[in-house]
């Protein structure tokens, strides 16, 4: 956690600290260090564990005769986990020092040059790279061949995760020259294996409706997969790496750590869009402080920037410290807190029954934005913290993004403040709620319970599943109250008088809610499946069920072993999928459904034409799979294809979009983000709409355009 952590100095220590009060120290970081590398299940930020460890380091500098060879201070990672198959590094992977500010960078800039001899005036240029906060992996490879993938460990001796590295996209097993041939020699290929921050986010949604432990950020997810015995369920994490450095490099003809950059690159490794070369401090302080600025809107948890020295000479030259590089150096990220007060805990009911509580926060600006909800999962994440209504806690952005309470200031508590009870009835209906055997979530029982008939119904007509965009929150609760539906499937046998009498309804209203619904029956599979709301089921694994099993008869009819081996799923969700089909709400659903005229088959879903004529190239990491931005385009009438080329209409691109990017840019090709394309869809679709509304009499068109009540 060493060069992983991040925050602000460590308070000054006591003026005569004792060689006892630095062995305590010692003692309490080495726990922290062990809960955060080998159980992946930290106590503390990574600001607050840094602070303490740098307080160590200079109790250790202050007086070298404390420091004792058999009770080091933790350096890089710890040691290996059992069970593992441990190897050697050939070269050692050692730790970065921090600083965190431009006159810190700016001393360290001074040393380097003091450590070269060179004048104090002279600068260097520097690669700047981001900083990700994932797990350190070493490949080795021999004549070409790799022999192995292993974590980093203690930095001297790590883990063997070979098979579970590979089911990572974009790791060559093979380096070769450019006229082919192999790479002779020994060569170490050093990066980061991380958990994109959407991916996080949808294994958490889905680990909530399991009732299986959160995950308490993208590094520990992505540290617990790649320790996963079973390479499959590694995969199902959709496991990401960035590589970025070289230990043993035999034969690679680089100079520069950006010719490194470039070589990597070359032989096929994900490298990073986001690495700059400077020229002098200045320009790479001006590197920082950008990406500091692009921190929110970054696809993966970063807690700084790191700066090399691009020279590989002088590198060698400069050589190591006892810990860390004098050539590179970690610029950490502040970690921005808030301290706000707890105003309340909303329980509410989600689709599947489950109690979900929410944090009501004084709003607090951090970030950039006001924060003023945190999730608060479920009731034992509750207890973990030990919340009382009108505490005072310590709120914090993950990754800079999502709020999250770190914990609570009870000095300050109120003394009447009682601990939040979690409710023992459902805040809907008022059936007495059931905890679930076995997991952390607790359930309304009543299937009847107006709160779940609500959000099934929002889920059913949501954007990912069945997209009804005329059927919004108000009318939802209105139809819901009025009795006209007890569930989704009573949405197809909805008539035009019910629609058009209740508030703010009428004829055109109706007609366009009823044509909106007949419109969804020839939505894809995968998008039928997902409106079913099985727990953990996403449209992810929705596409992966649609794929496997072709119709909806055929998911019904699929026995437990063959849901288990769809790619993604695993045993825990396959479970959860036998279940969900078992479920008589929605063997309900699916007769609905089939009565209504839905029956899609995989493969025969209708064909818009909103993008014929068009071209598409896809790249870069996005948020939803290629295959599914793909099926959206097609399914559309457009082609896809692989290459940029002077006949491409548009360029969807993602974060490290990479050389197709640059080759859009010099032919002029339109680029496109996720959102860009959904925008032109529907931008196509409304002139579409429009057009024919023109050609229509013109008491038909004036009712063409109404969106019913969607906010």
């Amino acid at each position: 956690m060493s060069d992983q952590a991040q925050g602000p100095q460590a308070a000054p220590t006591q003026a005569a600290p004792t060689q006892a009060d630095y062995q305590a120290l010692l003692a309490e970081v080495q726990r922290h260090s062990r809960l955060y590398h080998q159980q992946d299940a930290p106590e503390l930020t990574d600001d607050a564990y840094d602070a303490l460890l740098r307080q160590v380091r200079a109790l250790e500098d202050a007086h070298p005769e404390w420091l004792d060879d058999a009770n080091p201070s933790p350096q890089v990672g710890d040691a290996p986990l059992a069970g593992f198959v441990t190897v050697q590094h050939p070269t050692p992977m050692t730790s970065l020092d921090n600083v965190f500010g431009d006159e810190e960078l700016a001393g360290w800039r001074e040393k380097l040059a003091r450590s070269l001899n060179e004048a104090l005036g002279a600068d260097f240029t520097y690669t700047c790279e981001l900083k990700i906060d994932g797990l350190s992996i070493n490949l080795y490879y021999k004549d070409g061949e790799l022999q192995w993938a292993a974590t980093r460990g203690n930095g001297v001796t790590g883990e063997i995760v070979t098979a579970q590295l590979l089911t990572i996209p974009g790791i060559p097993t093979t380096l070769k020259h450019e006229d082919g041939t192999p790479l002779m020699g020994e060569i170490e290929v050093r990066g980061e294996v991380y958990l994109s921050r959407a991916d996080f986010e949808a294994l958490n949604a889905q680990a909530e409706e399991l009732g299986t432990p959160i995950l308490k950020n993208p590094r520990n997810g992505a540290a617990g997969a790649l320790r996963q015995k079973d390479p499959e369920v590694t995969r199902a994490r959709r496991l990401k790496a960035i590589l970025y450095a070289l230990g043993k490099r035999d034969g690679v003809p680089a100079r520069t750590q950006w010719e490194v950059l470039d070589w990597l690159k070359g032989q096929g490794f994900p490298v990073s869009a986001y690495s700059r070369r400077a020229s002098g401090i200045e320009e790479a302080t001006r590197y920082h402080a950008d990406l500091l600025a692009q921190r929110p809107e970054l696809p993966f948890d970063v807690d700084g920037t790191v700066i090399k020295l691009d020279d590989l000479h002088l590198q060698q030259e400069a050589g190591f410290t006892s810990r860390a590089p004098r050539w590179a150096i970690a610029y950490k990220f502040p970690v921005q807190e808030a301290q706000t007060l707890l105003e309340q805990i909303v329980v509410n009911v989600g689709r599947t029954g489950k109690l979900a509580p929410l944090a009501h926060l004084e709003p607090r600006l951090i970030e950039g934005s006001t924060v003023s909800r945190a999730t608060l999962h479920n009731e034992d994440f509750i207890a973990g913290l030990g919340l009382h209504v009108g505490d005072t806690v310590v709120v914090r952005k993950a990754g800079g993004v999502i709020p999250e309470i770190v914990r609570v200031l009870t000095e300050l508590r109120p003394e009447n403040a009682a601990p939040f009870v979690f409710p023992t009835v459902c805040p809907s209906c008022g059936t007495p709620a059931v905890r679930e055997e076995g997991t952390a979530n607790t359930y309304c029982p009543n299937r009847d319970c107006p709160a779940q008939i609500y959000e099934q119904i929002r889920y059913f007509v949501s954007r990912g599943a069945l997209d009804i965009r005329g059927i919004g929150e108000k009318l939802t609760a209105q139809l819901i109250e009025a009795g006209f539906v007890k569930g989704a499937g009573d949405l197809y046998a909805l008539s035009a008088e019910q629609l058009s009498g209740l508030e703010r309804g009428g004829d055109k209203k109706a007609a366009n809610v009823l044509a909106q619904l007949q419109e969804s029956k020839t939505r894809p599979l995968w998008r039928v499946v997902n409106a079913l709301g099985m727990a953990g089921v996403g449209e992810r694994n929705a596409q992966s069920l649609a794929r496997t099993f072709g119709s909806l008869d055929g998911l019904m009819a699929a026995a437990p072993e063959q849901i288990e081996a769809v790619p993604g799923l695993g045993a825990t969700l396959a479970e959860s999928v036998v279940q969900g089909l078992k479920d008589p709400r929605t063997v309900t659903l699916l007769a609905q459904l089939k009565a209504a005229g839905l029956d899609p088959q995989q493969g025969q879903e209708a064909r818009g034409e909103l993008l014929a004529g068009l071209n598409f190239v896809i790249t870069g990491t996005l948020s939803r799979s290629r295959d599914e931005i793909k099926a959206q385009i097609e399914g559309q009438g457009g082609r896809v294809t692989g290459s940029v080329t002077g006949k491409t209409s548009y360029l969807v691109a993602g974060q490290e979009a990479g050389s197709k990017l640059t080759r859009a840019e010099e032919l002029g090709v339109k680029v496109l983000d996720e959102s860009g394309l959904d925008a032109l869809i529907e931008a196509r679709r409304t002139a579409a709409e429009e057009q024919v509304a023109a050609e229509q009499p013109a008491e038909v068109a004036d009712g063409a355009g109404v969106a019913g009540d969607q906010p």
